[in-house]
């Protein structure tokens, strides 16, 4: 299943949809708002000897562009800058399962503290407690090396929805399963 919305559209409204595996596609709503919670995506690119590496990395959200950042200088900045075709997986690995995978071409550009649309982003996933000591983890280094601002403005979206597939009874269950004091393999 495909969607298609008119060109005026912001974010990511304005790409087709492709649904994989003959699972359900996300509905374009369901879409938008599943990108923008806190999740950590999957950076995937080419090494410099074009063979596909992949990073863990966190992420914002805003009309369409998704904005991630990397050391300057670091093996993922030199890579992108070789070659910046990349994919981004976001995904929900509870039960029964989501993914959207985004293709596109990153960005590069230095970090601008003052017009940085990442701010924030270690306490949206950790918290203030926790992001105040990531900051002291990350503080030499950052300072040494500086940051890199990436946005990858997607070109194809791909994925599927597969709470889409269960009626509401089934999916709360599908959940409740992973919680349950027996032998999941009962259920």
């Amino acid at each position: 299943m495909a969607y298609d919305v008119p060109q005026q559209a912001t974010g990511l409204r304005h790409l087709p949809f492709i649904a994989v595996g003959g699972q359900p596609a996300f509905n374009p709503d369901d879409l938008e708002r599943f990108v923008s919670e806190r999740r950590v995506a999957v950076l995937a690119y080419l090494r410099h000897d074009s063979r596909p590496h992949q990073s863990p990395i966190w992420y914002t959200y805003h009309d369409g562009v998704f904005f991630l950042t990397t050391v300057t200088d670091s093996p993922k900045h030199r890579a992108l800058q070789r070659d910046g075709r990349v994919s981004l997986t976001v995904q929900d690995e509870r039960p029964p399962y989501r993914a959207v995978v985004l293709e596109g071409t990153a960005e590069l550009a230095p970090l601008d503290p003052d017009r940085d649309p990442t701010q924030g982003m270690a306490v949206r996933y950790f918290g203030r407690v926790g992001a105040a000591e990531y900051r002291r983890l990350t503080a030499s280094t950052y300072a040494a090396s500086g940051l890199t601002l990436v946005a990858l403005r997607p070109t194809a979206v791909r994925g599927f929805d597969n709470t889409r597939a269960l009626s509401t009874g089934a999916l709360a269950f599908v959940r409740l399963r992973e919680h349950l004091p027996v032998p999941r393999r009962w259920l």
